[in-house]
């Protein structure tokens, strides 16, 4: 066993460990039968109160699978829970960004201020009651340390009462979202590319995340302002390996709304010829190697995510090859839940949203449920 790879979903770590050509154990809360097949070992870890780890079982999983000072590599998960990190760092080696790194990040004053000092645009934030000009702003409401986007709720005009505990008030911001990928060695980065993301709302969820596509090129001229901030913060903050800047670009301008410091959801997207193997890159530059420089995928990659819009069980048979987070036959998946990742791929950006779509629809009549517009 070379490392383990530990996320909500680990699929797409996994899979950049096998393309890498190392053993890696994959624990995450689905155990999918393509994290399997891509890990040396994929345990499933228990829940705790939704869609987080139970930390007792994660931990106990860890220490009966894996020796002490096996390399650990975090995906998605922690981002609200940095006690676990530490807890996971006292006895294995976490190659990547630090709990204490985190948890500033993931604070939303404190990235508040860290942007206002270095001049980056950041949306006004506020843990209590909007006040002054907040009063007068649209304002979104969100989890801190959340992610994926079903967190995020729009608050009602004239709606002046403070967040529920553990969430924030954000002045809202108009455009399209991007997230720009970096290699960080600590001091310095590489540009790994950048993908566009889309929603895929239901009635409780607006906000929440659909898919992504990419490489695409930043619009509207703000390309090299995001890309100096981003560089800026990783520096600051001492960044390591791969860390994704999501951004919203409008009319007016654009936005830092998040940083997430391990790799995330674009890694799929971006993992692949003639890029080496995007978690090889990580290891080495969390002990400070960075390329030169990287080459550019060819063609424009995307994954959307197809949700239950019913209960739906999972029919026998053998899933399409373009298809990720693959459950077992008679799996039940409930409604408004994730049922799977369908993948696409095509010469321009265009194209491949019309691809992924096409896919989405695909799978919807493979699984018997009703086209969105039903």
């Amino acid at each position: 066993m070379d490392l383990a790879v530990i996320a909500l979903s680990a699929r797409p770590l996994a899979a950049s460990a096998s393309r890498a050509g190392l053993a890696a154990l994959a624990l995450d809360l689905f155990a999918d039968l393509d994290t399997c097949a891509h890990a040396a070992r994929c345990v499933r870890v228990h829940k705790k109160g939704g869609l987080a780890f139970d930390g007792d079982d994660l931990l106990q999983a860890l220490a009966s699978l894996s020796p002490p000072g096996l390399p650990v590599v975090l995906g998605g998960g922690f981002e609200h829970d940095t006690g676990l990190m530490q807890r996971i760092g006292e006895r294995n080696p976490i190659l990547g960004n630090m709990a204490e790194t985190v948890r500033l990040l993931k604070d939303p004053l404190a990235l508040s201020a860290l942007c206002g000092h270095l001049r980056v645009p950041f949306p006004a934030v506020t843990l209590e009651a909007p006040a002054g000009a907040l009063q007068e702003t649209a304002l979104v409401e969100k989890q801190i340390g959340g992610l994926g986007g079903s967190h995020v709720r729009a608050r009602a005009a004239g709606d002046v009462s403070p967040p529920a505990p553990g969430r924030y008030l954000q002045a809202r911001v108009e455009g399209d979202t991007y997230s720009l990928v970096l290699l960080c060695n600590g001091t310095d980065s590489r540009v790994v590319g950048a993908v566009r993301q889309w929603t895929a709302p239901s009635p409780d969820q607006p906000f929440r995340y659909g898919g992504a596509l990419g490489p695409v090129a930043l619009p509207g001229g703000h390309g090299g302002a995001i890309l100096r901030g981003a560089q800026t913060i990783a520096q600051v903050c001492g960044l390591v390996g791969i860390v994704s800047f999501d951004v919203v670009i409008g009319p007016s301008g654009w936005w830092l709304l998040e940083i997430n410091p391990r790799p995330g959801s674009s890694l799929e997207i971006l993992d692949v010829d003639p890029l080496p193997p995007l978690l090889a890159l990580h290891l080495a530059a969390c002990g400070g190697k960075l390329p030169k420089a990287l080459p550019t995928p060819r063609g424009v990659s995307a994954t959307a995510v197809l949700y239950a819009d019913a209960d739906v069980m999972i029919p026998p048979g053998d899933w399409p090859a373009d298809v990720g987070d693959r459950l077992a036959a008679g799996s039940v998946i409930p409604r408004g839940a994730p049922i799977c990742t369908v993948k696409a791929q095509a010469a321009t950006p265009e194209a491949t949203r019309v691809a992924v779509e096409a896919r989405l629809a695909e799978m919807r009549g493979r699984l018997g449920l009703p086209s969105p517009d039903a």
